[in-house]
């Protein structure tokens, strides 16, 4: 069985809108992909001797890289709710463990105090300690330096994402990204910064997204969806346009997956390419995601008549 000892981390955070002081639902976060997991956040009521609000961490395995039996042991922390209960900090997940952690408890009488403007902020940093049965893609030899002299001498900006500086242009970023030329061109105090640092952006997502727009390489089944996050962090057309294009004509993911990412980043095209591609009743089941919400009204009638099409 496969097994890392290499300590990895993530952030997770989402913003919870127009929160109650007293709500029965569970309202779910953006679901996202980190070493080979898929990670959401929830927040949901418990009510024990008093009303208290829980966030919530639940996640569920991905099927390209992982094993039939894996594992992870897990430290989460954050530094939002000084006032609340962290109730435990460290957690052994698996296959067959329960898939939702208690993270937070906020006292009824506390909420208060973490809502701005009726909104409830929830951010966690998770360090993976361990894994097990999770096989991670292989880290590609980088085809272009972004921090050599070559780099150096023409950029007029260094972009800092983790540990690593990436020398760049900043007209040929703002060329590409819609965020850039807002950064760059827009009346931000950063435009001025010669070192800018990018927050909550992994370094190796970033060095295959620079090699993307400047012609370097082609996407992969290993690469696409960190590039997607970062073609929608970043509102770059271009990537989402290459990165569409390989899953509708090259990608060996399955049909699920592929689905998941065109609901995710809004793929129309390949949305629909999936959608026509359901040969029966299960394979519209096999789409279907745990959570209803993720899907418009639009896609779900798609899906029901793709269906009603096989009675």
């Amino acid at each position: 069985m496969t097994e890392n000892r290499e300590e990895k981390k993530f952030v997770i955070k989402h913003v919870f809108l127009n929160v109650p002081l007293y709500d029965k639902q569970v309202v779910y976060g953006n679901e996202e992909k980190h070493f080979g997991i898929f990670w959401k956040l929830r927040r949901s009521w418990k009510i024990a001797n008093e009303i208290s609000n829980y966030f919530q961490l639940e996640f569920r395995k991905a099927e390209d890289f992982v094993e039939s039996e894996w594992s992870m042991e897990i430290e989460v922390d954050s530094n939002l709710y000084r006032d609340s209960i962290i109730k435990n900090k460290t957690h052994s997940i698996s296959g067959t463990s329960e898939k939702v952690i208690d993270l937070v408890l906020i006292n009824y009488f506390d909420l208060e105090d973490y809502r701005f403007n009726g909104n409830l902020e929830a951010e966690f940093h998770v360090t993976i300690k361990k894994m097990t049965g999770i096989k991670l893609p292989k880290q590609l030899p980088k085809l272009r330096n972004f921090d050599d002299d070559v780099a150096k001498k023409f950029s007029d900006v260094c972009l800092m994402a983790g540990n690593q500086k990436f020398y760049v242009n900043k007209m040929y970023m703002a060329s590409h990204s819609v965020y850039f030329e807002s950064l760059f061109l827009g009346n931000f105090s950063e435009s001025k910064k010669s070192e800018i640092e990018l927050k909550d952006v992994d370094p190796s997502d970033f060095q295959n997204f620079l090699e993307l727009i400047n012609g370097e390489t082609f996407v992969n089944d290993d690469t696409v969806e960190g590039l997607l996050h970062l073609a929608d962090f970043f509102d770059s057309k271009t990537v989402f346009r290459r990165c569409e294009a390989f899953m509708m004509n090259k990608s060996e993911k399955s049909l699920k997956s592929k689905f998941e990412l065109a609901i995710k980043y809004r793929l129309e095209p390949l949305q629909k390419r999936c959608i026509s591609g359901l040969k029966n009743k299960e394979d519209v089941r096999s789409v279907l995601p745990e959570d209803p919400f993720q899907i418009n009204p639009d896609v779900w009638a798609e899906l029901f008549n793709k269906a009603f099409s096989f009675n």
